[in-house]
């Protein structure tokens, strides 16, 4: 099943979910007005399941997540509906390839491989090919961040120049800047053959940093 199928299949079950959540409607007694009628729990899990599957596809300031969060604060069968309504057009947007942002998860998908590879071959001691590996990865997710968060790049730019545009735009710090020439540094060591200067800590390491740095901004 791809990234996008298993999308589409998410949104449906939480589509469907909204269905049990408002067949837990009970009426407010006589007199009572404006108070919650659906089933607090069944709300709860279903609203943060939601709004946190949202979130992680298209990210906390996009236009569906923000309504969604606008719209669906209270457990009322109307409130689930317009949730409902939000999940079936983000839905809809997958289906006709309108959401950039699952590019992005079918990227960490590759990246989630290669890092896989790099690290049967640093348990094979292979530690100067996962070093290769590792920096190929690294400068291809670094590609892939500027991309989702509007970093203008060209394609003549090495590491160096990613690194420094993504640090320059705020999209991480700058103690993640130097973290980066750091692996920068072990990728060039072993690309070269100067094999003395690459531990396999170092690369140990540089996989662990790797692998945390595309996680925090690629899923």
């Amino acid at each position: 099943m791809s990234v996008d199928e298993r999308v589409i299949a998410r949104l449906g079950q939480l589509i469907e979910r909204g269905d049990q959540v408002i067949a837990t409607h009970r009426p407010n007694p006589p007199g009572v007005l404006g108070f919650p009628t659906l089933d607090s729990g069944a709300f709860s899990e279903w609203q943060t399941q939601s709004l946190s599957f949202l979130t992680r596809l298209l990210g906390s300031g996009d236009t569906y997540v923000v309504t969604f969060r606008e719209k669906v604060e209270h457990g009322h069968a109307s409130s689930v509906k317009q949730g409902q309504g939000i999940l079936r057009a983000v839905r809809e947007d997958v289906e006709l390839g309108y959401l950039t942002n699952v590019r992005t998860l079918v990227a960490a998908e590759v990246f989630s491989d290669f890092l896989e590879m790099a690290h049967h071959l640093l348990d094979a001691e292979y530690v100067y090919p996962a070093a290769s590996l590792l920096g190929a990865v690294l400068e291809n997710g670094l590609r892939q961040i500027a991309s989702v968060n509007g970093v203008t790049v060209k394609a003549s730019d090495d590491l160096s120049a990613l690194d420094t545009k993504l640090a320059d735009a705020d999209v991480y710090s700058r103690l993640v800047q130097k973290r980066v020439r750091v692996w920068m540094d072990v990728r060039n060591h072993a690309d070269h053959g100067e094999f003395e200067k690459v531990t396999g800590s170092d690369v140990r390491e540089m996989f662990e940093g790797v692998s945390n740095l595309l996680s925090s901004h690629l899923t």
